[in-house]
């Protein structure tokens, strides 16, 4: 069986790719041009996106480099103790929402101090799979288009990203 998977995923793309340009062919369409076209467009949105990408990395440096990321761990410990969060968590929920690569090294860090069987280990795993990067989605896809009104992407964004710290603690409490 994992034999057949294994092939199966070395031969997806290719057959994929072979598939649009059969499909494009049959269609008479010019296949070169709509692949640059779409090329441009791409880097365009790169373009569009450096900014928003520019201004978080460095929202990130400036809330760690500065002392604020460790006095927010201290004001957020007592509450963290209170709903029985890992106090190792805690960078980790504060900087999650703004920054996946960020929280990644909090993750590393994490699972370098208590070990990657660790509660908080585990919990941190499910956490940098499961949580989303509210900011950096709202960044990126609300600073990309014209759409301004925010307020209940964001609203959603922040009860699911609540909902998913606490599933990752509470499943990983019970597992």
């Amino acid at each position: 069986m994992s034999s057949i998977l294994s092939i199966i995923s070395v031969l997806f793309l290719p057959a994929l790719i072979t598939i649009i340009l059969l499909y494009g062919i049959k269609k008479k369409a010019p296949i070169y041009d709509i692949f640059i076209s779409g090329a441009k467009d791409g880097l365009q949105t790169c373009v569009e996106i450096l900014p928003f990408l520019i201004g978080i990395f460095i929202a990130i440096e400036a809330l760690t480099s500065s002392g604020a990321m460790q006095f927010l761990e201290k004001a957020a410990a007592p509450l963290f103790e209170l709903l029985n969060i890992p106090k190792e968590l805690i960078s980790l929920v504060i900087l999650r929402p703004v920054s996946g690569s960020g929280s990644l090294v909090v993750v590393e860090s994490i699972m370098e101090k208590t070990g990657p069987d660790s509660f908080p280990g585990r919990a941190a795993a499910v956490m940098a799979g499961s949580c989303e990067t509210i900011f950096y989605v709202l960044a990126l896809y609300f600073g990309v288009t014209s759409v301004k009104k925010m307020k209940h992407a964001f609203i959603a964004g922040l009860v699911g990203y609540i909902a998913g710290v606490f599933a990752s603690v509470y499943i990983c409490i019970y597992l």
